[in-house]
């Protein structure tokens, strides 16, 4: 096998292998949450990755069911006066342990009510988490979690990218929606990735890193960020490089109707570290950054080195997260 096999095998090795690394996370990762308030005595909180998925598989409304079924069972368990947390794995064990045992107050008329301490539940399932909190637990099998929660993901509302917490309340069997602050918040995003690419005709890999700001106004998110990509290649000697790139960037969610990432935006790169010989001396680079589908981003770049002197094209396909 020659010099250029060697370099090619090394090369697809290393992009192999970081690419996947974004992937690693994305199955523990719960994003959307489903929150119920049933008969002002009830809090159900049903986190997910996306809550469009409540709409094809009753899982949830199943494991509601289930725990329901086993609540008169637990009655002579269940402390009296205090706060309890039951945490339950659907089809195997339950556990019953001490709560947190702060007491509730509620301000109604000016006057402050003691509530007592809450009792909460814990189900987890395959691909799901509900948090049940409530006053007592053992009242829990005369209310109608399930049918409330069924009622609710029948009216789920299309997806959108800035509804990732919907909240609902549901009195004596009627559902009403109810205005989520949380969805028009800006909030301050770690960003981490994985990408492979061309640059003067050299397959390169990177890591990169950042930090954003996510803006939503109106609907329309937007984000600023600063970011590095430490860049990887070899040399003829099969010696491998490491280039890091400073940048800054924004981006924009160019169709604030759909959830489905449409991620536009403009990024400007300068060389900090240098190694090897792909690039020059004071190299800067200009990107654009497209997202055509959620965690994929697609970059079209160009690259200024030896001060401005030449200017070449390049493209990277990017893995985040």
């Amino acid at each position: 096998m020659n010099v250029i096999n060697k370099i090619t095998m090394k090369q697809l090795c290393l992009i192999a292998a970081i690419s996947i690394l974004p992937t690693l996370g994305f199955g523990q990762f719960i994003g959307d949450s489903v929150i119920v308030y049933v008969d002002n005595r009830v809090e159900i909180k049903v986190a997910v990755p996306d809550y469009n998925d409540l709409k094809t598989s009753d899982s949830v409304v199943l494991a509601l069911k289930e725990f329901k079924r086993i609540i008169p069972t637990l009655e002579n368990q269940l402390s009296s006066g205090s706060a309890d947390l039951v945490k339950f794995s659907v089809g195997s064990k339950l556990t019953i342990e001490p709560g947190d045992p702060k007491v509730i107050y509620l301000n109604k008329d000016g006057a402050l009510t003691n509530t007592g301490s809450r009792d909460q539940v814990l189900v987890i399932g395959e691909n799901f988490k509900i948090f049940i909190i409530t006053s007592d637990i053992s009242k829990l099998a005369d209310i109608p979690l399930s049918n409330c929660f069924e009622k609710v993901i029948a009216l789920l509302p299309e997806k959108v990218h800035s509804s990732r917490s919907l909240s609902y309340e549901c009195i004596n069997g009627n559902i009403k929606e109810l205005e989520n602050q949380n969805n028009k918040m800006d909030f301050l995003e770690l960003q981490f990735g994985a990408g492979a690419g061309l640059v003067k005709s050299t397959w390169v890999a990177d890591l990169s890193f950042g930090i954003g700001l996510g803006l939503n106004h109106k609907g329309m998110i937007r984000s600023p960020y600063v970011s590095t990509n430490v860049v990887f290649d070899f040399d003829a000697e099969s010696k491998m490089n490491i280039n890091t790139f400073l940048n800054i960037g924004h981006s924009w969610n160019i169709d604030k109707k759909s959830d489905k990432p449409n991620m536009l935006g403009v990024e400007l790169g300068y060389l900090i570290v240098r190694q090897g010989d792909l690039f020059g001396e004071n190299t800067f680079k200009f990107g654009i950054n497209w997202s055509p589908a959620k965690h994929i981003y697609v970059t079209p770049q160009l690259y200024m080195t030896d001060n401005f002197k030449t200017v070449y094209p390049g493209i990277r396909i990017g893995f985040g997260f």
